[in-house]
């Protein structure tokens, strides 16, 4: 008998689901969009039909399911199984999640909040693997992260910890959606990049930029900046040394405080790694502790889209190791 798990990834475009043997090999994917202007009802309905029918095609073939994880992007109290807050399904807020699943899937499920679900992908079958001690960090629209400890997530009083995007790099900075100001994700995320392109047009120095998009200033994204700087644009370049010296401040603030083996970068914006990483090591260099800093490795991450998939199956194994 074949044992499996099933792993799903719940982003801001689309949703991943993936059959995981407990050795971490993905024996099946299935992905489609998510309707943004729908219902989280609808979504979730979806979701559970997904679910449900992957382990029914499984099971018929005589496979034995291990759990589900499901990964999903917000801050969930773990210990209450309520989601605070979702950026991308604004009418999860308050929801009872795991009540939910318990009423529509008769196999345990486990949540996991999406960015710690990506750092424990790159932790059993990706770029940290074998590290007791390391940090993930996913550069997307926001900054989301989660933080190993002895080979555990570090995880809170409710579940909550790990929040490295609004970790406050300048108190008088940029307002965040989360309330506060000045945080990391809005110095080092796709949402932050495109901010700082249309200050340089405001300034009248990103004209490379704003010659890229045909003067539109509603086409500036975080790609768009990143094309132009593949082209030599040296505002452009500039925008993303500027992004890795605030990331290399977040950086250290991990460094210093919890001596990590590894810090694992993923997330679309660090497709633009060459351009920002320079400066981030730079900043590394200059600020962190000397003992730290001389121990840690930054690298990219290794798994890709399967990262999501891969740390909610290792959530529902990890569940049923420490039951």
């Amino acid at each position: 008998m074949v044992k499996f798990l099933i792993g799903a990834d719940v982003g801001a475009t689309n949703v991943r689901i993936g059959v995981v043997t407990p050795e971490g090999e993905i024996l099946e994917r299935i992905e489609y969009p998510i309707d943004s202007s729908g219902k989280a009802s609808a979504l979730l309905e979806q979701l559970v039909s997904n679910l449900n029918d992957l382990s029914e095609q499984r099971i018929k073939r005589a496979n034995h399911l291990i759990g589900i994880g499901v990964g999903i992007a917000g801050t969930i109290d773990l210990e209450r199984g309520i989601v605070y807050e979702s950026p991308n399904i604004k009418d999860l807020k308050g929801f009872r999640i795991r009540d939910f699943f318990r009423e529509k899937i008769s196999r345990p499920v486990v949540i996991e909040n999406d960015a710690n679900a990506f750092t424990l992908g790159e932790g059993w079958m990706g770029a940290a693997k074998g590290c007791q001690h390391y940090c993930g960090l996913t550069l997307g629209t926001g900054v989301g992260g989660g933080i190993v400890v002895e080979g555990r997530l570090l995880r809170g009083a409710e579940g909550l910890a790990g929040e490295v995007g609004h970790m406050v790099i300048y108190s008088e900075g940029p307002a965040c959606g989360c309330g506060g100001r000045g945080c990391l994700e809005v110095y080092a995320s796709g949402t932050a990049i495109r901010r700082m392109a249309l200050e340089a047009i405001e300034r009248g120095v990103g004209g490379g930029i704003l010659k890229w998009v045909g003067r539109d200033l509603a086409r500036v994204t975080s790609e768009k900046v990143f094309e132009v700087a593949q082209y030599g644009d040296i505002e452009a370049q500039e925008i993303f040394n500027e992004m890795g010296r605030y990331l290399g401040l977040g950086l250290v603030n991990l460094i210093n405080l919890f001596n990590p083996e590894r810090i694992v970068i993923g997330g679309k914006v660090s497709q633009a790694w060459d351009y920002f990483i320079g400066s981030v090591t730079e900043t590394i260099r200059e600020r962190a502790m000397e003992g730290p800093k001389e121990r840690v490795e930054i690298v990219r991450a290794r798994c890709g889209d399967d990262a999501g998939i891969l740390g909610a199956a290792y959530s529902a194994l990890s569940a049923l190791l420490v039951t």
